[in-house]
């Protein structure tokens, strides 16, 4: 069976998974094949999906001029340029963590301290990264919930930061929320991760010397400013799990 391919939307080929071969010798034949017949076709791509049980067929890729796009746990794509200056969509580039500031009725801020990586300052802001296919709200209430034990609910976006370099040379984007705390019992569930969690007197946090000063204008401008509210817009992207607009 020789492998076959369904177009792509930049002039390019999609090999399908279910024609790869396991003979490598038949899949290195074939592949070749394939890249003469972009060529000759005026193709600009071809993709390349293999798992982890197809690392020879990634071997074989890569030595025929293919080269890594981006890469999952069990699987990783490859593309071939079959013209030099092709357009190839950027891979994904940034990881997203969401923190949450949670203010009680008696001026109270809900902090947590991690029991790594709390040297720039003796308390944070609840918080994490979000998981593939997480809406921001839902998982920044998750993360609250799992690290302090309180349920909240949204407020508003308050704050978005961009950074590079982060983690394996990506990108960064850290948005943060104000969550209005719908019970006060503290009761860390993340035990592994988080070592504490308390209800700290507004006062006392922006006056305490060992507190992140960024983290004091994050809740400074939940205090001063309305910031971004969520929009009803799933009428206008149709197709999608999900889609959250805030402004």
């Amino acid at each position: 069976m020789m492998l076959s391919v369904q177009e792509d939307l930049y002039n390019g080929w999609i090999i399908s998974s279910s024609s790869i071969v396991s003979d490598p010798s038949g899949f290195e034949r074939e592949l070749l094949q394939l890249m003469a017949d972009a060529k000759q076709k005026d193709k600009w791509l071809i993709w390349l999906d293999l798992n982890v049980q197809q690392s020879k067929q990634i071997a074989i890729a890569l030595e025929a001029g293919f080269e890594f796009h981006n890469c999952e746990p069990d699987r990783t794509t490859l593309i071939y340029r079959v013209r030099e200056d092709a357009y190839v969509p950027v891979p994904p580039s940034h990881t997203v963590g969401v923190g949450a500031i949670v203010i009680s009725p008696d001026n109270e801020l809900l902090m947590v301290r991690d029991r790594i990586g709390m040297q720039h300052s003796l308390y944070k802001l609840p918080g994490g990264m979000l998981e593939e296919g997480d809406r921001l709200v839902d998982g920044v209430i998750r993360e609250v919930y799992e690290e302090t034990g309180i349920h909240a609910t949204f407020i508003k976006m308050v704050a978005l930061l961009n950074a590079h370099p982060y983690r394996y040379n990506k990108s960064n984007m850290y948005i943060v929320f104000e969550l209005k705390p719908m019970d006060f019992a503290i009761e860390v569930m993340d035990t592994h991760e988080i070592e504490e969690a308390i209800w700290m007197p507004l006062d006392q946090f922006f006056a305490h010397q060992k507190m992140s000063m960024f983290q004091k204008e994050l809740v400074h401008q939940a205090l001063s400013h309305k910031g971004l509210v969520s929009l009803e817009s799933s009428q206008y992207f149709k197709g999608k799990k999900h889609v959250e607009v805030y402004a």
